[in-house]
């Protein structure tokens, strides 16, 4: 029984190395087999030492790097990040409230004008007669720039003058008006009328009418 049994190991053992390290089932790609024939396993005697198993593994990976000086050294690529602190900007201050804007400060006009009764005007708005702007009552009060009055008065020839006035400025201004030339009396005229014909103040006979025009029938009109 025992050498039944081992006739049968031996059997197994050495069909196993040509089925388990047959060309294709040993070669991984890309490398090279080896040239050495395989090795045959064989039943050691008793107490004896076994035959050796397997193949050897083909090199995987870089060599180390020799210890000759000029030797390439490999290194392995790294990339390297640099991460900066975070900043913590710093508020700007509040801004300043904006204070309110004052008025300008006005200027202050005065006027002494001729004749009283006339009516004035300041930049095409009626304000007043020269009254209303007397140093008695102090003048009037006037938004600093230039400012344009127009002064008139029934029969008198009216004036215009531009006035600078500047921030809390008194300004006195004096005009006397000319007066105008009363109108030349125009003595009535006498009016002609031809029905049809002619209506004027030049007697027919004087006007050059065309002889259709009967002057036998002119009506005069006198004032």
């Amino acid at each position: 029984m025992r050498a039944l049994r081992a006739a049968l190991t031996a059997t197994v053992m050495l069909a196993l190395p040509a089925l388990a390290y047959s060309q294709a089932s040993y070669i991984i790609p890309g490398a090279k087999a080896p040239r050495d024939p395989l090795p045959r396993f064989t039943i050691a005697p008793r107490g004896g030492a076994l035959a050796p198993i397997g193949l050897p593994l083909p090199r995987i990976g870089l060599d180390p790097a020799p210890n000759a000086p000029n030797a390439p050294v490999y290194y392995w690529p790294m990339m390297v990040f640099y991460v900066p602190p975070a900043v913590v900007a710093t508020p700007p201050p509040p801004a300043p409230e904006p204070r309110p804007a004052e008025p300008p400060v006005p200027g202050r006009i005065v006027l002494e004008i001729e004749p009283v009764t006339a009516q004035i005007f300041a930049d095409g708005y009626y304000v007043g007669t020269p009254d209303d702007f007397s140093a008695a009552r102090g003048g009037r009060l006037i938004e600093a720039g230039v400012h344009r009055l127009d002064v008139s008065a029934p029969g008198y020839e009216s004036a215009a003058v531009d006035l600078r006035v500047a921030p809390g400025q008194l300004l006195t201004y004096r005009a006397t008006l000319k007066g105008l030339a009363p109108p030349v009396a125009v003595p009535p005229s006498t009016f002609y009328l031809i029905p049809g014909c002619y209506m004027g103040n030049i007697p027919p006979k004087d006007a050059q009418l065309p002889a259709s025009c009967d002057q036998t029938r002119a009506v005069t009109w006198r004032p």
